[in-house]
């Protein structure tokens, strides 16, 4: 019965290794489309691991606000709708959080705080909408016009390969 049993996970283990070794995983990272409103939004990518080389880097949202002053940060109503294309080679997995970040790109709370966001790639494509974060209520200062920094991190990977796509984006602190 055991060895029944070790056959079997050898086989299906052997399945996902052939997988991955088949997939399409590119030698870089795909690049995106990211549109809000027909707006196209500028991100960043950055490699976690590719090829079995890890990397040691800065938070994707520093990078992104090191060049972006406040001022240039797009304002979106919660409530909008965001499309990512990826123009070639989707992910086999991928995730999106969102998380309330300061002008320095450095999340405000901790990682508890961080909305994690369901998606589904079909044909490379998804959606998903910018909901009111429930993490606008930790804070004391209330403000009806109000308008905070949200990260987006996606993280997308192919098989042992993982990237993190990012953008920012302002939004209002109301329902």
């Amino acid at each position: 019965m055991r060895k029944c049993m070790l056959l079997f996970i050898c086989i299906v283990i052997s399945f996902f290794l052939v997988g991955c070794l088949l997939s399409n995983s590119p030698n870089e990272p795909p690049e995106i489309t990211i549109t809000i409103k027909d707006e196209k939004i500028d991100y960043v990518f950055a490699k976690n691991q590719w090829n079995r080389s890890e990397y040691d880097r800065e938070s994707t949202f520093v990078t992104i606000l090191k060049e972006l002053p406040e001022s240039d940060i797009p304002y979106f109503e919660n409530g909008s709708i965001v499309e990512i294309v990826f123009e070639s080679n989707p992910p086999n997995e991928f995730y999106v959080s969102d998380i309330l970040i300061d002008e320095t790109g450095r999340p405000i709370y901790t990682d508890k705080e961080i909305k994690n966001i369901p998606v589904k790639l079909t044909n490379g494509k998804c959606q998903f909408e910018i909901e009111y974060h429930f993490a606008y209520a930790l804070s004391s200062y209330y403000a009806p016009d109000k308008k905070s920094i949200r990260g987006f991190r996606m993280i997308a990977s192919w098989c042992e390969n993982e990237c993190e796509y990012a953008f920012v984006v302002k939004t209002g602190s109301t329902l």
